[in-house]
């Protein structure tokens, strides 16, 4: 290549380089140094492209494919917590029904009658222990302890609280039956039973509120637990 045609190519090297349609086309940015490179050499020079166009495109697919899985990953997972949540706290209900209970088979029933056993008597004993094995589990009471029968019937031996109080979002409902009785084996057989209904809180309500709002979701439902022994007086 003569000097005339190096510099020619030279020139038409920076030429290029500073034609914004090549410069700036659809692959990215060019250099005008690798043409001029080329030319005084004679050997093809590699360049480098720094466009955006392709990795771009695919990065805002993937932000799209986000925004768009994320609701339901949040669902997902909110209604994986509430499930553990119900279970955990349905076991620490049934733990606490069940101590219960056997400190009901084991009382006596002499004082059905008297206007203090709810208050301070044999019922109002079993109320309490229900409270505080709650308490003791780290379980909200909802006002349990000391509370007020809401409902006693000495003759048929039922008697009902309802506790609306603490962080509870509806009633705790106690419901104690000294006398229940089956047959077995031609024999009357007496029996305490405890039943606790206990209000669960769910979170997915709130994670759903935000994602349709204007909608009503149910914030809350009921676990119940029971169990029943042998009187043994």
């Amino acid at each position: 290549m003569g000097v005339s045609e190096a510099q020619a190519a030279l020139v038409g090297g920076w030429r290029v380089g500073l034609n914004p349609c090549v410069a700036h086309g659809r692959f990215g940015v060019s250099d005008a140094r690798p043409a001029a490179e080329a030319a005084r050499t004679g050997h093809p020079v590699k360049t480098r492209h720094t466009g955006t166009g392709r990795w771009g495109a695919e990065r805002g697919a993937t932000l799209a494919e986000f925004a768009f899985t994320l609701p339901f990953l949040a669902v997902i997972l909110y209604a994986i917590f509430d499930f553990g949540g119900a279970l955990t706290l349905k076991q620490k209900l049934e733990q606490a029904v069940f101590e219960t209970t056997r400190l009901a088979a084991s009382q006596s029933t002499d004082d059905f009658s008297s206007p203090t056993v709810t208050t301070d008597g044999s019922i109002a004993d079993l109320r309490d222990t229900v409270a505080r094995n709650l308490q003791a589990a780290g379980v909200d009471d909802c006002g349990l302890l000391g509370a007020a029968a809401s409902s006693s019937n000495a003759s048929t031996a039922v008697w009902v609280y309802t506790a609306n109080g603490g962080a509870c979002p509806a009633p705790l409902i106690l419901t104690i039956q000294r006398q229940n009785s089956v047959s077995v084996g031609g024999v009357l057989v007496f029996y305490s039973k405890v039943a606790v209904q206990y209000p669960f809180q769910y979170h997915l309500a709130a994670i759903l509120s935000v994602f349709s709002p204007g909608s009503s979701f149910p914030t809350s439902t009921n676990l119940v637990v029971n169990a029943s022994m042998k009187n043994l007086m």
